[in-house]
């Protein structure tokens, strides 16, 4: 836009003309006051000339673009003003401070690669079309409280070495702090997001405050860094967009994790993939998405596997698996077990694993038959039949019921009889069957057998030793020790999830 003269001034190609004579050697330099770096501009007759020079530009622009690119300010106090032009405040330097309080911008503002050296004041602002903050730097405090954005506003890579004060502020479409920096606080509080708000790649070196911020769009921390607290107490996730995330903290990086707090917050829509979520503060008041089945909670990365209506969204997250959505409830289930809540962790626990159920084998021979075998007969899947991963303690103690009835009907198959003087006497339902009497006749018999193999099988899984029935063998005794397996692996299951109910 400029070049370069002497000392640091420089001449706009938009002026039109040179106002101001600067000293150089013996020789006399025209430069452009508006570009000149000249510390005798922040007062008396080059202050005046200055504004006067400002306000002509502004006027003579109407309704089109106002250009200030590469201008250097004096102190800046333009607050309650109306600007109708375009702004174009592009790489424009504030020297001392720059005051827009209650200032309104009808149509675009574009102050991208521009540097605030001291304070910048957008409280009550209103921005009515774009606002552009591309890659600015605030050196000193920024603040935006109770500004409205009513169209996009973009603050892409903006650095704030100062207090980021955007309270109360009200974006009416996508807000954009794309890998911005923030070197000092940054506080969001109160502040509504009504579409988009993206701070991909940010990163937070100080505290970072959203209580009682509102999203009704996607909030999107993907990538993002916290390298201090933050605090998300009271926040509102309520995107609009039912196949919409509420929250995306996709491979975003907390460097103190014990002091990320999210207090009363909904993340049933909140996406953690590849993020460590195992020391975040979640305290009861977070709400977690239930589960159809009632099997316990579900993140909602999980959702974005199963569910078609996600299938567009999924593309977004190529890394986003099972394995993947596995950890994520490894972490959760650590870190409720951590802060005892041993309730809120067995309901993680079903989901991870489910995911360790879900993750098929990817590669090899026979693929399709051996995906199938692992979702349906592996130990996982059988985990899963038999106790719903250990937080049922019903469940395994009708499978021990039913082994014990079923064993008791299939004993007498091969036999089974009295111990005697180490002598067996098997009795197996033909041998008891009478064809000269009629079925009546042979019911109790029967009957009687089926009681003899009901005891024999409760000895088997007690490992009585000195029973008083016992299974015919060979194939009695295969049966006996198929049984005592079963019985065993059940009871376990049954003593497990008593454990995960009801430990302290």
């Amino acid at each position: 836009m400029g070049c370069p003269i002497k000392r640091g001034y420089y001449r706009s190609p938009r002026c039109g003309r040179e106002i101001h004579t600067a000293q150089v050697g013996i020789d006399q330099v025209s430069v452009c006051l508006m570009h000149s770096k000249d510390p005798n501009k922040q007062s008396g007759p080059l202050f005046d000339a200055f504004w006067l020079e400002f306000e002509k530009i502004l006027k003579s622009s109407g309704v089109r673009e106002a250009h200030f690119e590469y201008f250097v300010f004096p102190y800046l106090d333009l607050s309650k003003r109306e600007f109708q032009a375009i702004c174009r405040f592009n790489k424009a330097i504030f020297s001392e401070g720059a005051n827009f309080n209650q200032a309104t911008f009808t149509q675009n503002a574009n102050f991208g690669e521009a540097t605030f050296t001291k304070g910048a004041n957008f409280s009550s602002a209103t921005f009515t079309k774009d606002a552009d903050f591309y890659v600015v730097t605030f050196m000193q405090d920024a603040d935006f409280r109770q500004a409205i954005f009513a169209q996009k506003a973009d603050f892409c890579a903006a650095t704030f070495m100062g207090y980021a004060d955007f309270r109360g502020a009200t974006f009416t479409q996508d807000a954009n702090f794309g890998a911005a920096t923030f070197t000092r606080q940054a506080t969001f509080g109160d502040a509504t997001f009504t579409q988009d708000a993206h701070f991909y790649n940010a990163t937070f070196a100080q505290a970072a405050r959203f209580a009682h911020t509102k999203f009704y769009g996607t909030a999107d921390w993907e990538r993002s860094r916290f390298l201090d607290r933050a605090d998300f107490s009271h926040t509102k996730f309520e995107p609009r967009m039912t196949e919409e995330p509420s929250a995306v903290f996709t491979r975003a990086r907390f460097f103190k994790p014990d002091e990320i707090v999210f207090d009363d917050v909904d993340l049933s829509r909140a996406l953690f993939h590849n993020c460590d979520v195992s020391q975040i503060w979640f305290p009861s008041s977070v709400r977690w998405r239930k589960r159809g089945d009632n099997h316990g909670l579900v993140v909602f990365d999980e959702m974005f596997l199963l569910e078609q209506e996600f299938a567009k969204e999924l593309q977004w997250y190529e890394q986003l698996d099972y394995r993947s959505v596995e950890q994520i409830y490894h972490q959760l289930k650590k870190n409720y077990d951590f802060r005892l809540d041993y309730w809120t962790a067995n309901e993680f626990h079903y989901g991870e694993m489910e995911m360790k159920r879900l993750a098929v084998p990817s590669d090899g021979r026979l693929l399709g038959l051996r995906r199938w075998l692992h979702r349906k007969l592996s130990l996982v899947a059988l985990y899963q039949y038999a106790s719903d991963y250990g937080n049922s303690y019903g469940k395994p103690m009708l499978w021990l019921l039913g082994t014990l009835v079923l064993f008791a009907a299939l004993l007498p198959l091969p036999g089974v009889g009295l111990m005697q003087q180490g002598a067996r006497q098997a009795e197996t339902y033909a041998s008891v069957w009478d064809l000269q009497k009629n079925y009546r006749e042979n019911l109790w018999p029967e009957v009687r057998l089926v009681g003899k193999g009901a005891i024999t099988s409760v000895d088997a899984a007690t490992f009585q030793r000195s029973a008083e029935y016992a299974p015919a063998y060979p194939w009695g005794r295969v049966l006996a020790i198929l049984e005592t397996l079963l019985t065993s692996s059940l009871f376990a299951l049954f003593l497990l999830a008593l454990r995960r109910q009801f430990r302290r």
